[in-house]
């Protein structure tokens, strides 16, 4: 149950990181930076919710890995789902 919830937590802390930023194509305007803050704040939690739920190394290894795969696979995604018929 745990591990779905860091999983959700760790997309939702992305996911505001990537629509922080200016060249982002999920939303019309880019959110402001108190979103930004907000999805660091997520990541922090995620990391102490790893804490809990793994032990030892494989708590920053797992962290690390979700943050690295989602920080590539949000942005791949939206492209693929929003690109414009040519």
């Amino acid at each position: 149950m745990f591990s779905v919830f860091f999983v959700a937590l760790l997309s939702l802390a992305i996911t505001l990181i990537y629509c922080t930023n200016k060249h982002q194509r999920l939303l019309k305007r880019p959110l402001a930076n108190n979103a930004r803050a907000a999805g660091y704040i997520l990541l922090a939690i995620t990391f102490i919710l790893a804490i809990q739920i793994f032990a030892g190394a494989a708590v920053v290894f797992s962290w690390l890995i979700g943050v690295m795969v989602l920080t590539a696979l949000i942005p791949f995604t939206i492209l693929i789902l929003f690109r414009k018929s040519q």
